[in-house]
């Protein structure tokens, strides 16, 4: 049986720690795209494979989709990472008006 090529995505993710830089950044990754794979999973493959200085709230928060710890803007929209079915290249940000600590990981107070 002839097996199906993997496509790979960009992955471009917001790279921030007010603590060392003055100003965000963008790093881009390229994921090997599996059928079914959330924000989350690419995250996670990222995290695991690629680039383990990433933060973002992981899939400990609640594994039920209700805590709303893991949303984020995904290509300009407000989603939750581990709903968000990939399915193209992405762009993953922290959501705008909120406190950022580190990259992906945000608090509710404001700017």
């Amino acid at each position: 049986m002839k097996q199906a090529s993997q496509r790979n995505i960009k992955v471009k993710i917001f790279r921030f720690d007010p603590f060392v830089s003055e100003s965000p950044r963008y790093d881009t990754f390229e994921v090997p795209l599996n059928s079914r794979m959330s924000v989350m999973d690419v995250l996670d493959y990222i995290y695991e494979n690629l680039d383990n200085s990433i933060a973002y709230y992981s899939h400990s928060a609640c594994h039920q989709s209700i805590c709303g710890r893991c949303m984020m803007f995904i290509n300009g929209k407000a989603s939750l990472a581990c709903k968000t079915i990939v399915t193209e290249d992405i762009t993953v940000e922290p959501p705008p008006k909120f406190t950022v600590i580190r990259d992906l990981f945000w608090t509710k107070g404001s700017k």
